[in-house]
């Protein structure tokens, strides 16, 4: 006959499925949101190409979308990942428990008593240490999971780990990535969790940029379009010119490398005297996405993290 569950055992089955619940919840959510992310950016320089071909059909575009928001999920094993934070932890936070019933049990009747570690066998005294590492690895895991929650809240959504340049034979070229400053030190570029897909045809002598960024809790975009100076075998070179500044870009088609190098104009006008800048010039870098996402998550840390994640050498 089973013995009958007393209070604290069904209290800790309602919060093991309280937690799976919840927990797979919010992994699924932030997968969704990731994937939503990353199809979101395609969506945009699809419906673009869309409306430079002057083309008003965009259900393709949809259909690319669902593609990359399945394929993100596929990919990024997201059932897996559901099922690891939701179950995981569940027998850990049973051990961790069941120890810590018995330290409050200890403390009331003195820890001989409950523990008689003299009177203990070897394999006893070593499921007694067991126990108690196990419960520090329970605490640390818990604390971690919470500090990277917050973290989460701070840097919302990760990069795309490529930069890419692709050629589309002679008189189309397609880059992408996520730009950086490089003329700056200890600081970084207004709006860092971005990402840029810039599409350059030597036809139509334009480069177009959709651009996508986080700025606070909000995922905004940006289309831009760029004359084109000079295309070569080697270089593409196009300006953004505004009425305040120029900013030249470079796409080096040998190195693969995208730059850019801008500096203020106009500086006598009204106007321009009101535009205020922090700097006279500046430069840009094409870059790795997930670089830059992790070390804005790396800055984010609470001390509590950074602490127990230096232990671990990150």
């Amino acid at each position: 006959m089973l013995k009958r569950l007393n209070g604290w055992q069904r209290a800790g089955i309602v919060l093991s499925i309280l937690w799976a619940i919840g927990a797979g919840k919010h992994a699924r959510n932030r997968d969704l949101e990731g994937a939503k992310s990353f199809a979101d950016l395609s969506y945009k320089a699809c419906t673009n190409q869309k409306l430079l071909a002057q083309d008003s059909d965009l259900s393709s575009c949809e259909r690319e979308r669902q593609a990359n928001i399945a394929k993100w999920l596929r990919d990024g094993n997201s059932n897996a990942n559901i099922a690891l934070l939701a179950l995981l932890p569940v027998p850990f936070g049973w051990l961790a428990g069941f120890i810590l019933f018995y330290v409050v049990r200890a403390q009331i009747a003195g820890f001989s008593a409950v523990v008689p570690w003299t009177a203990l066998s070897r394999w006893k005294k070593l499921f007694v240490v067991f126990c108690a590492v196990a419960s520090l690895a329970a605490v640390l895991l818990c604390v971690t999971t919470i500090l990277n929650l917050y973290v989460d809240t701070k840097v919302p959504v990760a990069l795309s780990p490529f930069k890419d340049v692709t050629k589309g034979g002679d008189d189309f070229v397609t880059v992408a990535g996520t730009w950086t400053r490089t003329d700056l030190t200890d600081d970084t570029i207004a709006n860092p969790l971005q990402a840029s897909k810039i599409e350059c045809s030597k036809q139509e002598r334009k480069c177009v940029e959709a651009k996508a960024y986080v700025t606070g809790n909000l995922m905004l975009s940006d289309l831009a379009r760029y004359d084109i100076r000079s295309w070569t075998a080697d270089s593409i070179v196009f300006v953004d010119e505004g009425d305040c500044s120029v900013t030249v870009y470079t796409i080096d088609l040998n190195t693969q490398t995208v730059s850019g190098a801008g500096h203020l104009t106009n500086q006598d006008t009204i106007s321009c005297k009101m535009n205020f800048k922090s700097k006279d010039s500046w430069s840009f870098l094409l870059t790795n996405g997930f670089n830059v996402y992790w070390e804005q998550r790396k800055n984010a840390r609470p001390l509590p993290l950074r602490v127990l994640q230096s232990a671990f050498g990150n």
